[in-house]
């Protein structure tokens, strides 16, 4: 072997980039021959043009999205390539997503295939807006993963374990919908709620079957053309939208209940068994919800010379005598029931008990009928009785829709037919002197006779519309939402996951799996020459703010911190964490603390600029504080940051003043 052949290998992706070039540097100082891959998306060949005549560097222009091959032995892969800043997270929020995920993938399938050791550099944005500061890596985070990256306008709406809300109505503690992997309902409590203001583009997937209007990278739940399963895909992405398919059904599963027992009335002169069967009572509900009503009437009696005033507490159902089929199955349930009935004339049965009427009263009058949260957890062959009662107690012969002016009741027919594997489509049938009357379509009542189309009825070509104003959303545990927008339900995504997160995930799973001797740097805060003048981060932009004596624009009131770490020191800090033995994330960064506003400051006094200071709104998801606990690599690594702030801003200030546009 040659005596260039001998020295350690290295790859590093994203190697034009700020952090990757000055990684380039310091490996080829180390003695390593290094072979840089970037697509050049936000790196620089200027950056590493100084290496270009050295023997020991070679520069490959190709985006690691792609499978990666490379010739010949690799001993370090150093997986940099991702963009960095706040602006091209904007911009670019796919490529970001697809190096991040496809990326690291194929870096890591590199390093099994080569056996080489492998590095991820990760973020502390892993760490969110932090409850705990400062953030240890054992930290989970406190991370809005949909943040301003996909949400939907306050027309939408997301369902509950009581019932649909609308996403302002959400809180933390309410419970939404999710599907699980195996295609069931969980409920579960929000780990975030996402509010914030959008002005541009909205996506609207409108036709016959769904209306639904999002943020263009919001994540639709999509099965694409020619495909099986079904995955997130950005409501932006460039697949063809008319030959893939929505979900809108789902499966349930819950516990048999026997019995209901019937709360009891005090001084209720007719006493009846309170235990009814929860089949027959179910069937009961249904009858009365559709074509019931409860009636409080006084009348006077007079027993033996006295006038006496008592209350007579009626329920009826209406069924007309013609509908003879409909009415005998009506009786045959009334007779199950523990209370006396009578047919009143000739389209209604008539019961007269206090405790019954107490109990039915509560669910409302015509308008204002609903079913009530216990009976909707119950499992689908109890539902499906409550469900057929209610469509022959509505009179529709066909089953494939059902009516009621009640609002609140149409919402929670809605949801049975959910979890009894159905669709349903909400929409006002008719308004008459000032009446609602709304309309649930039933388009697979008789699966038979329905189409698979509904339950994964075709996406239409997304149309833009211009928008300006709140948008919502919701972070769960499945990822995946059951929302619904003008009546048409359907399952979508919260966009779960940002890229660097998915990769520390990645990496450890091809740990653990194949053995892969993996490293993770969780980075916070770096400056140093070959940052980007305008890449949204906080250290140019208030450079050449103050270098060309314009505003320097501060967020908020200044007072969240950061802590900032020279890139020479966090370079030796991760070299140090590829040679060890940790596989599990650590900290590089500096803990040395400071506010925005004295940050800002110091930069006015060392640039000596007349920049004042202007104050804006905060943006979204902002973290208010940023500080690495670095204990871990001070013990593991013997590592610490050296460079003091003031000397590394002087060599930042210096190497903009050199290269000012």
């Amino acid at each position: 072997m040659t005596p260039l052949q001998k020295k350690p290998r290295s790859l590093v992706t994203g190697g034009a980039g700020f952090l990757g070039s000055h990684l380039c540097d310091y490996l080829i100082a180390k003695g390593h021959t290094v072979i840089c891959m970037d697509n050049l998306i936000t790196g620089n060949k200027n950056n590493i043009k100084h290496l270009f005549d050295n023997e020991n560097f070679e520069f490959i222009k190709y985006d690691v999205s792609n499978q990666i091959d490379v010739d010949g032995k690799i001993d370090y892969i150093w997986h940099f390539a991702s963009p960095a800043s706040p602006i091209d997270y904007q911009q670019i929020p796919i490529e970001t997503l697809k190096v991040g995920s496809y990326g690291t993938y194929n870096a890591l399938r590199l390093a099994k295939e080569k056996d080489a050791r492998f590095l991820l550099a990760s973020t502390s944005e892993c760490y969110g807006d932090p409850l705990i500061h400062p953030q240890p890596e054992d930290y989970w985070g406190n991370v809005n993963p949909v943040g301003p990256r996909g949400c939907f306008p306050p027309d939408t709406d997301i369902l509950t374990d009581d019932g649909w809300k609308s996403f302002t109505k959400i809180t933390k503690k309410s419970k939404v919908a999710t599907l699980n992997k195996n295609g069931e309902i969980e409920f579960h409590n929000p780990n975030e709620i996402i509010k914030y203001n959008y002005t541009g583009d909205m996506l609207v997937f409108k036709n016959r079957k769904m209306d639904i209007k999002v943020t263009p990278n919001h994540k639709m739940y999509v099965c694409k053309k020619h495909k099986k399963d079904f995955e997130l895909v950005e409501a932006q992405e460039n697949i063809f939208w008319k030959g893939a398919q929505a979900k809108t059904n789902a499966k349930w599963k819950a516990k048999r209940k026997e019995y209901f027992i019937l709360p009891k009335t005090a001084l209720s002169k007719v006493k009846i068994d309170d235990k009814i069967k929860m089949d027959v009572w179910l069937e009961f509900l249904g009858y009365f919800l559709s074509e019931g009503c409860t009636y409080l009437r006084s009348r006077t009696q007079l027993i033996k010379g006295k006038s006496y005033k008592t209350k007579v507490y009626t329920i009826l159902i209406a069924q007309d005598r013609k509908n003879k089929e409909e009415r005998n199955k009506i009786e045959r349930c009334l007779k199950k029931m523990p209370f006396t009935y009578h047919s009143s004339d000739d389209h209604q049965f008539r019961i007269t008990n206090k405790q019954l009427y107490t109990y039915l009263v509560r669910l409302g009058k015509s308008k204002e009928k609903y079913i009530p949260k216990d009976f909707k957890e119950l499992p689908p062959e109890q539902l499906k009785i409550l469900f057929r009662a209610l469509i022959l107690g509505d009179g529709n012969k066909k089953g494939s829709k059902y009516y009621s002016n009640s609002k609140r009741l149409i919402d929670d027919f809605q949801e049975i037919t959910l979890k009894l594997g159905m669709s349903v489509a909400v929409h006002i049938a008719k308004r008459e002197n000032g009446r609602i009357l709304y309309c649930a379509n039933i388009r697979n009542y008789d699966k038979s006779k329905s189409s698979k189309d509904f339950l994964t009825p075709k996406y239409p070509s997304p149309k833009k519309e211009k928008y300006s104003g709140n948008v919502y959303c919701v972070n769960v545990k499945n990822h995946i939402i059951y929302v619904r927008r003008k009546g048409y339900a359907l399952w979508c995504g919260n966009c779960y996951d940002e890229a660097k997160r998915f990769a520390e995930a990645m990496t450890m799973a091809f740990h653990r799996v194949h053995k892969i001797k993996t490293r993770i740097v969780r980075i916070f805060n770096t400056y140093g020459p070959r940052m980007r003048a305008h890449d949204g981060r906080v250290v140019p932009a208030f450079i050449n703010q103050a270098i060309n004596n314009e505003p320097i624009t501060i967020f908020g009131d200044g007072k969240q911190t950061r802590s900032f770490c020279y890139v020479a020191d966090l370079i030796d800090g991760i070299h140090k964490l590829m040679m060890s033995d940790e596989i599990y994330p650590t900290n590089i960064g500096n803990p040395h603390e400071m506010t925005i506003l004295e940050f800002a400051k110091k930069i006015i006094d060392i640039t000596g600029s007349k920049s004042k200071l202007s104050f804006k709104d905060l943006p979204v998801d902002d973290p208010k504080t940023r500080q690495p606990d670095i204990t871990k690599a001070k013990k593991l690594l013997d590592w610490e940051p050296k460079i003091q702030f003031d000397e590394g801003i002087k060599k930042v200030i210096e190497y903009f003043n050199e290269n000012k546009d």
